[in-house]
């Protein structure tokens, strides 16, 4: 009636490769959605991307992960397990903290080979992290273009 719109997010996977609901994460911290709610990714190429457009609120100093804002909503896309303890070895950045981005931006890339060899996997997963504001999370795994829709509470 009044013109308000709600607002949604729509949410692309960051990687190529086999996208799986969060709950399928080798990581209680993840699977048990204790960061929040989001997917994962088997990762079949070596290049991270914004998953939407929005502010990076986050870089990592050991480059394993990044955040997003993104109208009020906060992102987190973690490449691997247990990857903070490479310590940055692995990982190019190729944006920086504060900067704008627009969805499909090239944000990190990794060293796969290197990443297994050190025994670590490259499950990637994306959580949004504050839930609160979220009205509600639509998934679509098969999708990668559109995996997540987020109704962002108004």
């Amino acid at each position: 009636m009044f013109g308000f719109k709600k607002k949604n997010i729509v949410i692309s996977s960051p990687v190529q490769g086999e996208i799986m609901d969060i709950t399928e994460v080798q990581d209680g911290v993840f699977s048990e959605k204790m960061l929040g709610d989001g997917f994962a990714v088997e990762p079949e190429s070596d290049i991270i991307v914004a998953p939407c457009d929005g502010t990076l609120t986050l870089l990592a100093d050991t480059l394993h992960a990044v955040a997003f804002e993104s109208d009020g909503v906060e992102i987190l896309v973690h490449i691997g397990l247990d990857t903070v303890a490479l310590q940055g070895k692995g990982f190019e950045a190729f944006a920086v903290q504060g900067e704008k981005v627009k969805r499909g931006d090239k944000l990190l890339s990794f060293d796969r080979s290197y990443i297994q060899s050190q025994g670590k996997a490259l499950t990637t997963m994306l959580v949004v992290t504050n839930m609160d504001k979220v009205a509600a999370i639509v998934k679509n795994l098969a999708d990668a273009a559109a995996v997540l829709t987020v109704d962002v509470k108004g």
